[in-house]
């Protein structure tokens, strides 16, 4: 056999391979996620309230999650595994795209290799359980750095013109795309000054652009609501902060990279003048090092939860494999690869392992349990909204909201946040306005006493229930449900 065939055909056993490897991690998920108890985070919950409303733009995100989650929902019904599919299948995507980085930039084994580690990166398999707005930005980051290196190779205007399409892409998913456009422009200036001196990488970022316009907009049109928060979070000084933040999120980025990929990621950090030299590897950290240099600032101002680089998980994990591969270290790369999957399983099973340890009070140890409970108020709300078909439901609080909208789908029930400032610090309280509402009753939900401020709005108060959610032993999820007689206004 000629030794191009030889190639082909370990493409196509690898491929195999990893066929099989990935359907099994996602028959994993699929059936892990019924297991735990949950329903959707408050995020996720809503993420799906947008999707039944798709516009542009929304108070915290442009529109990619929603659009994602409309299509998975079409496709897989508003059960909580429709709402996630797409989402889920995210992460195999990205991988696909890791192995023809990695193909290009390397050899078939190493593109093998790096695409097991995507698929078993902890990171990666703890967002693959959620609806996030980093499954599409993980995807359209990979793809853009794929579209960049054919682009690169061939400089043909197709290869161009893709780079920007799945740039504006990534850009309508999360802004946090902007830091891969500007590491691609600062590579093009360090390494391939001539290539700015044509139109086709300005005609890219003009693609993006163009794609990103109609999200442009929508926030123009709405006082840029959306740029607002984003630039909220990321450049006003909260609590928290300092280098213990910073180590914290660091910690977390080794453990979501694993005990030896991420020990050998700061190996190749250790050695970054001579990973420098390496064109391939250089490559790889430009596109991972900007985000995490952001983020790690972001993390010193105030906090940065370790999910916000999860796009430079990618490149960092594919320049680890390289490292290894290059070095005859397979028998390392496996045994990484293997903590990596048990240290996934044992997050998978948490809960079942608190109980088995008999940990009292498990749901203050359980990452789960903020997703638990949400449905059982939402079976005890259902009998009082249809009680009173008439009435709006009114929440003080975006959570209560989001998940109750959600856990009474079916209903449609009319709704609207509990807003007398005016003020739209939210997605509910910048799309709904109980104003159109006076001299209609409410049925006001909410996990504190309601106050003055309701009591002089209404003609009348009548508390109706206390629900509670058992979520172990000691813990109950609780929301008080009122009867808000005749509305007079804010």
């Amino acid at each position: 056999m000629s030794t191009a065939g030889a190639s082909r055909g370990g493409d196509r056993t690898g491929g195999s391979i990893l066929l099989g490897l990935t359907l099994a991690l996602l028959a994993w998920r699929f059936w892990v996620i019924p297991q735990l108890g949950i329903t959707l985070y408050v995020d996720e919950a809503q993420y799906w309230t947008w999707a039944q409303h798709l516009d542009w733009g929304y108070f915290s995100k442009p529109p990619g999650v929603a659009a994602l989650i409309a299509l998975s929902t079409a496709l897989f019904g508003d059960g909580i595994l429709g709402v996630k599919a797409l989402a889920m299948l995210c992460y195999p995507a990205a991988a696909a795209a890791c192995w023809a980085i990695a193909r290009r930039l390397y050899d078939a084994r190493t593109a093998f290799w790096s695409a097991i580690a995507i698929l078993t990166l902890p990171m990666f398999s703890w967002l693959g359980l959620f609806v996030s707005t980093d499954a599409l930005l993980t995807l359209f980051w990979t793809l853009a750095l794929l579209a960049y290196l054919r682009a690169l190779d061939s400089d043909a205007w197709l290869d161009w013109l893709l780079l920007g399409l799945v740039c504006g892409l990534g850009l309508l998913s999360k802004y946090t795309m902007a830091a891969w456009l500007g590491a691609a422009f600062l590579h093009l200036l360090a390494f391939h000054r001539r290539r700015l001196a044509t139109a086709k990488p300005w005609l890219a970022a003009g693609l993006a652009l163009l794609v990103l316009a109609p999200n442009i907009y929508w926030n123009f049109t709405h006082d840029f609501p959306t740029l607002k928060h984003t630039a909220d979070i990321t450049l006003n000084k909260k609590a928290g902060g300092g280098l213990r933040a910073v180590g914290e999120f660091w910690a977390a980025q080794w453990v979501s990279l694993g005990p030896i990929l991420g020990s050998i990621f700061l190996v190749v950090l250790f050695q970054l003048k001579q990973s420098w030299r390496d064109e391939r590897s250089r490559l790889l950290l430009w596109f991972a090092l900007p985000l995490w240099a952001v983020v790690s600032a972001q993390a010193f101002k105030s906090s940065a939860n370790a999910n916000w680089a999860a796009p430079a998980f990618a490149p960092a994990a594919i320049a680890a494999v390289a490292w290894l591969l290059q070095r005859e270290k397979k028998r390392l790369l496996v045994i990484g690869l293997a903590l990596n999957l048990l240290l996934v399983g044992i997050v998978y099973s948490w809960p079942k392992l608190l109980e088995l340890a008999k940990v009292s009070n498990p749901a203050k140890r359980n990452p789960f349990t903020r997703a638990q409970g949400w449905d059982q108020l939402g079976r005890a709300l259902r009998p009082i909204m249809q009680a009173h078909p008439d009435s709006v439901l009114v929440a003080d609080n975006r959570t209560l909201l989001a998940h109750m909208l959600y856990e009474l789908r079916d209903l449609q029930p009319a709704a609207a946040s509990w807003n007398p400032s005016g003020e739209a610090s939210d997605h509910y309280k910048l799309t709904t306005d109980l104003r159109p509402w006076v001299g209609k009753d409410a049925i006001l939900i909410t996990q504190d006493q309601p106050g003055e401020e309701f009591s002089r709005r209404f003609a009348s108060l009548e508390p109706l229930a206390n629900l509670q959610a058992p979520l172990d032993s000691l813990t109950t999820r609780d929301m008080k449900v009122y009867l808000l007689r005749g509305f007079k206004g804010y």
